[in-house]
């Protein structure tokens, strides 16, 4: 009798076409998972899908109830009913005032950052459980920390680890639940800040590591979350930021005085 050939490992990236999205979609691709990854940008999705054999591109709008079921779906036809990860990734951020945000704003960064991981998260409950699978939010050190200019986005990050420490509390016997924090990683979401004369440096300088960080940093400790090896950890927001929110860096001058003889 011939044996019934085991299920694939699947996992599902949302908001897989550019930055960290996609950096974890390579990566998971590369360790023999097959990916099914959403995103509005159709081109994006289509060119990275054809880099990478066996992967899955859905178009779609991560706020939109129906595109989230049909990404679910396919990753759970793919899988024959289980999943092994879902890595909730789709963001996006706006820096403003916050007496100058409107209803508008608010609704709309809510939708993308945290409303989609609820319904991603929701409709891929069943399979993940039947998988023994587990899932990643994607947060910020804004989430942990808050930041000026940032208060909807801070928002939203925050609401995503408290989703992450609740589902990891009332499904950890099933799936696991972590978020990741990551700092400043230079991606296209940073573009426009990185090109502010001056500002690369400035924020290498209050890292510890004196670097910015990059998409594959945090597709590193994505894979991770999602593998065997991190079989214990559960309901944790684990940072990706170089040191930045350990503590308070010394100004280089400063640094120097304290240690000058009298």
């Amino acid at each position: 009798m011939s044996e019934v050939p085991a299920a694939p490992r699947v996992v599902l990236v949302t908001g897989g076409t550019h930055g960290i999205g996609a950096a974890c979609v390579r990566k998971l691709a590369d360790e023999g998972a097959r990916v099914v990854f959403t995103g509005r940008d159709r081109e994006a999705g289509q060119a990275l899908a054809a880099e990478i054999p066996l992967s899955v591109f859905v178009a779609g709008d991560a706020s939109v109830e129906a595109d989230c079921r049909r990404a679910v779906d396919a990753a759970l036809d793919l899988g024959g009913g289980r999943l092994s990860g879902l890595v909730n990734n789709a963001g996006v951020g706006a820096r403003m005032a916050f007496d100058h945000a409107t209803l508008d704003d608010w609704n709309h960064i809510m939708k993308v950052n945290t409303t989609s991981a609820f319904l991603f998260t929701r409709h891929a409950l069943q399979g993940l459980r039947a998988g023994g699978g587990a899932v990643v939010m994607m947060s910020s050190i804004a989430g942990l920390v808050g930041e000026q200019g940032l208060a909807i986005y801070t928002a939203s990050k925050a609401a995503l680890i408290g989703l992450t420490y609740a589902l990891a509390l009332e499904y950890g016997s099933q799936v696991r639940f972590n978020a990741i924090c990551p700092g400043q990683i230079a991606t296209r979401m940073m573009g426009r800040t990185l090109e502010i004369p001056g500002r690369r440096q400035m924020l290498e300088a209050r890292i510890p590591v004196h670097r910015l960080g990059n998409a594959e940093d945090v597709a590193e400790a994505v894979s991770w979350l999602l593998s065997p090896a991190s079989s214990f950890i559960n309901g944790v927001a684990l940072t990706v930021d170089g040191g930045e929110t350990a503590g308070f860096m010394t100004p280089p001058s400063a640094a120097g005085a304290e240690n000058t003889p009298a």
